[in-house]
């Protein structure tokens, strides 16, 4: 869901997908974190902005899933997305994904067993309708570090975890995990697995993932970074 950094055809193997293990919903809390993001080098950045996202676990129709929302705002509104996410709290499955970009309904999906169904606006500002079969599960391509949080971390290991999303159709995140680093937050250091992985090849970040409590502290990449703390006001 890094828009803002990184500006945001399947097989499902099972075997590579299950190179880590599927993302094991139970390693994930109940969480409310405020990020600040930067342009530039990891350290020394300019702020651009900030990302408010809450979990929260829940009941859905008898089922229990993890309610995920993850809010983003760059500059003075110039860039404004808010992502809700409904899913499996035991596998992070999809369930529903609604996205806003700037205060209007953006993209609503529906995901059941080898379905995906809903709509979203496309560049042009066209409605398109989605309605497509997926070849085994899927998860959603617009949640990140929680995904790669879920997944059993070890040093080395590499995975593969199929996703959907609504531009992007059907794909792969693909990752390795490079060590553990510790790292400087406002509230004070944090062990951190660094996993680098993403959508592509050219959209490769460092994501940095609790390594006791799972919790992302933040990112990475060439063009800047997000990291645990700073100001949320409004975005609550």
């Amino acid at each position: 869901m890094k828009d803002v950094l990184i500006g945001i055809h399947l097989m499902f193997y099972a075997t590579s997908a299950l190179a880590l293990g599927m993302p094991d919903g139970t390693v994930i809390h109940d969480d409310e974190a405020c990020y600040t993001i930067f342009s530039g080098a990891w350290g020394h950045g300019k702020k651009l902005g900030a990302t408010w996202q809450t979990i929260a676990h829940a009941q859905r129709d008898g089922r229990n899933v993890l309610d995920i929302v993850v809010h983003q705002r760059v500059g003075n509104g110039d860039f404004d997305m808010r992502d809700h996410l409904v899913l499996d709290a035991g596998t992070l499955l999809p369930v529903r994904l609604e996205s806003m970009r700037d205060g209007n309904p953006h993209a609503e999906l529906d995901y059941t067993p080898g379905r995906v169904t809903g709509w979203h606006v496309a560049k042009d500002g066209s409605r398109l309708t989605t309605d497509v079969r997926l070849p085994g599960p899927v998860w959603d391509g617009d949640l990140y570090g929680p995904t790669f949080a879920a997944l059993k971390l070890a040093a080395g290991a590499r995975f593969t975890v199929p996703f959907y999303q609504y531009d992007r159709g059907l794909g792969e995140f693909r990752g390795t995990v490079t060590g553990i680093e510790r790292v400087m937050t406002p509230y004070g250091a944090e062990e951190a697995w660094v996993v680098h992985a993403g959508p592509s090849s050219r959209e490769m970040l460092d994501y940095l993932i609790g390594r006791d409590n799972r919790r992302e502290v933040g990112y990475r990449g060439k063009e800047g970074y997000q990291i645990l703390g700073g100001d949320c006001t409004g975005l609550e």
